[in-house]
């Protein structure tokens, strides 16, 4: 089970994430705005600059002469340059010189009655260009090109933008502090729930472990003594018998559950020959595989890896024995014992029904059973309850390893543990 602290973080992460994409939504639509609003102003300043132009250009030769004011660059950053209907620049005593400027051919287009609008470069200082033909009783007569520097709205953009970034870096400094304490007191009634019914099923099995082994020793001392009895009678305290037993193992299951949701259960790692463990283990269930017609067999090379022995031993078991639940008779069990790169690797092959894709990623979930779904009954006998493979995959997490199942539907189930190799530091991801 994943640990409340790694819930909250993901919580906070989660959060945080979501925060960050709205911030920078919001900041983008905050420029975008910003800088269509920039370039409509400097339109529009160049539009009522270009009316002026066009004003004095129409006045008469006099007036033109004088008109010499009107080409400077002025505080705003406006400068304008006038073309007669032949292209002829119009004298100016304060004629800027400008990189680039005019443009010729906007202006050849204005003389030819079309407007041009475009952004270009003059003496590497970004500027925006208006070239407007001028009308005279209804005839081009020259043409009026204004500009303006945008070297000012670019400063003032690229202000804003630094504020908007900083301060959305320090909304989000703010927000992580404040999502990781909201995931916190969000999750706190999680945890009470959950201590709570740990700490009940914890209790509960404990007190019922005292009068199911009772209930266990009488079955088998009435199974002892009653030989007498009739079949039938036989046969229901047998029964009664292993009804007892599989409540004491469901009972240490659950304590186990308990104790690892606790913490409770501190694993201490040694050196442990997977072979010997293998050979172990299938040797204890070989009188049950053979009752069952299922070949039970062990493949295994000298590799040691870093474990708890008895825990290792009920995980094996554990998988063993669901194999051995889910292989029909005539069916073939291998367990393999090899090295893979830095991982000791064990491996568990049977050829039983399978698991359908939709029910492997929820094996390892409690009480869940996928009985029905490999030609069981739920309640059959060997459907078990749920817990084995819980157990398995949380104490093969507690000896540093990973646990994996693969199958096909009606070909077969693999179940691979990977332990770090005795005398290696710790495993690497795979």
């Amino acid at each position: 089970m994943m640990p409340f602290s790694r819930i909250r973080w993901r919580l906070a992460a989660w959060n945080l994430a979501v925060l960050g994409l709205v911030l920078a939504a919001t900041i983008g639509s905050a420029l975008a705005s910003e800088a269509r609003a920039h370039d409509l102003a400097v339109e529009r300043e160049l539009r009522l600059e270009a009316e002026r132009q066009a004003t004095r250009f129409s006045r008469d030769d006099d007036e033109k002469g004088n008109g010499a004011e009107s080409l400077r660059i002025g505080a705003s950053g406006l400068f304008a340059f006038w073309v007669d209907r032949r292209g002829v620049s119009v004298p100016n005593s304060r004629e800027v010189s400008l990189a680039g400027l005019p443009d010729r051919a906007a202006l050849s287009a204005a003389l030819g009655g079309q407007e041009v609008l475009a952004n270009q470069e003059a003496g590497g200082v970004p500027v925006r260009v208006l070239s407007v033909p001028v009308y005279h009783e209804g005839r081009v007569v020259g043409a009026v090109q204004v500009g303006k520097a945008l070297s000012a709205e670019q400063r003032e953009l690229v202000l804003l933008t630094l504020v908007l970034l900083l301060t959305g870096a320090a909304g989000l400094v703010l927000s992580a502090g404040g999502s990781v304490f909201l995931a916190g007191r969000a999750m706190r009634p999680i945890r009470e729930a959950f201590e709570r019914q740990r700490q009940f099923i914890a209790d509960a099995s404990h007190e019922l472990r005292t009068p199911v082994a009772v209930l266990r020793a009488r079955a088998e001392v009435l199974q002892r003594e009653g030989t007498a009895l009739p079949p039938a009678q036989l046969e229901q305290v047998q029964q009664l018998r292993r009804d007892a037993e599989e409540l004491s193992a469901l009972l240490e299951d659950l304590l186990d559950l308990a104790r690892l949701d606790a913490g409770q259960v501190a694993l201490t790692l040694e050196p442990v020959a997977l072979a010997e463990v293998a050979e172990e283990i299938a040797a204890q269930l070989g009188a049950l595989a053979k009752e069952r017609a299922v070949g039970l067999h062990v493949a295994a090379q000298p590799v040691w890896g870093r474990g708890n022995l008895s825990r290792l031993r009920q995980v094996l078991r554990a998988l063993v024995d669901n194999a051995l639940k889910h292989t029909p008779a005539g069916g073939r069990i291998v367990l393999e014992v090899a090295r893979q790169g830095h991982w000791a690797r064990l491996r568990i092959t049977d050829t039983g029904e399978g698991i359908a894709p939709e029910h492997l990623p929820r094996v390892h979930d409690r009480f869940y059973r996928v009985d029905t779904a490999r030609g069981r009954g739920p309640q059959g006998a060997d459907g078990g309850a749920g817990l084995g493979l819980a157990i398995a995959a949380e104490l093969v997490r507690l000896m540093r390893g990973h646990l994996r199942l693969e199958s096909t539907l009606g070909r077969g189930t693999t179940a691979t543990l990977l332990l770090p190799l005795a005398g290696e530091r710790g495993g690497f991801e795979i």
